[in-house]
């Protein structure tokens, strides 16, 4: 019941307020990911990318 309260509210504020703070949060975690893709490559100084 609390999940589908919270995806009625998700689904009226979408509706309220439009897509826009999506697309914010999108690049929010497209810089997250640029930024652990260079920290992996900073990382994989042995070019192994692990050992199994």
């Amino acid at each position: 019941m609390k999940k589908l309260i919270l995806i009625i509210l998700i689904i009226v504020l979408v509706v309220l307020v439009g897509t826009w703070p999506l697309s914010i949060l999108a690049k929010l975690f497209d810089w997250i990911a640029y930024g652990l893709r260079w920290l992996a490559k900073m990382l994989d100084f042995f070019g192994w990318n692990g050992l199994i």
